[in-house]
């Protein structure tokens, strides 16, 4: 299983484009964690780097032994384009995606379906394959549905564990939605309390919360010899910067220590 982080298990670190390190820092820090793989998302800012600037994060990442996939957000055909083009240049064949746009309305069906028919035919010639996450506003349903006119080395998913909750579905039905089609996931553990009435959710560092992290595992290594997994947390604010990037940090120490023994068990 190669273990990663994405650019998000770093949120409270970047979350301040005046205080965010340069993201060789971010490589530096993933891989003195022992992770294999970073993900850099639009919360890491990558298309802000010049090309020079991005080839050479690309070689301090080999350098590293360090695996960099990149994600983006967008509904934006030609933000997309740029993100395939640096994507091209990772070393990975994979685009993770979340087919919204920032602060926007959710988008309907018909807007996501022609989003993939106008990106089709870059990702086809870029031999690029669109990794779609899961998210707030989309229920699975509807992607699995927008994806089903392509093949599935053009169009797939990156399933995401907790982001479903906001749209009332649970793990088992986004892996039931999902997973046929699921090359890469990231693992979120989550805490519900309240009542059917009233309920709230919070994060948890993985396998110490709601999620049932072996089940989620055996279903994920039932389809894949060597998967690719992310962690990430959703670490609640303190409202101080420098406390708030040490829980980061230290939530993701335990959370790889947590799935390092799942798998031992798995």
């Amino acid at each position: 299983m190669t273990i990663g982080t994405t650019s998000f298990g770093f949120r409270y670190l970047l979350q301040d484009p005046r205080r965010a390190p340069p993201l060789e820092a971010v490589l530096e820090q993933a891989r003195s964690l022992r992770l294999d793989s970073l993900q850099i998302c639009e919360n890491a800012r990558p298309l802000e780097l010049s090309p020079a600037e991005w080839k050479r994060l690309m070689s301090r990442a080999r350098d590293l032994g360090l695996e960099v996939e990149l994600g983006c957000l967008t509904l934006d055909a030609e933000v997309l384009a740029r993100y395939i083009e640096r994507a091209c240049e990772t070393g990975r064949n994979t685009l993770r995606a979340v087919l919204e746009v920032e602060g926007g309305p959710p988008p309907a069906q018909d807007d996501l379906e022609r989003f993939l028919a106008g990106a089709a035919p870059r990702l086809e010639q870029a031999a690029i394959t669109l990794a779609i996450e899961n998210h707030f506003h989309v229920p699975t349903a509807t992607l699995a549905q927008v994806a089903a006119p392509y093949p599935a080395s053009l169009v797939s998913f990156c399933l995401d564990t907790a982001n479903s909750l906001r749209n009332f579905e649970p793990p088992e039905q986004v892996f039931r939605n999902l997973s046929g089609r699921a090359v890469m996931y990231h693992l979120k553990d989550y805490s519900v309390t309240g009542t059917n009435i009233s309920f709230c959710v919070s994060g948890a560092p993985l396998g110490e919360g709601q999620l049932e992290l072996q089940s989620c595992l055996e279903r994920i290594l039932a389809r894949h010899a060597d998967p690719h997994v992310f962690i990430e947390n959703w670490v609640p604010s303190s409202g101080d910067w420098q406390a708030d990037v040490a829980e980061d940090h230290r939530w993701l120490a335990i959370s790889l220590g947590n799935l390092r023994e799942a798998l031992a068990e798995a």
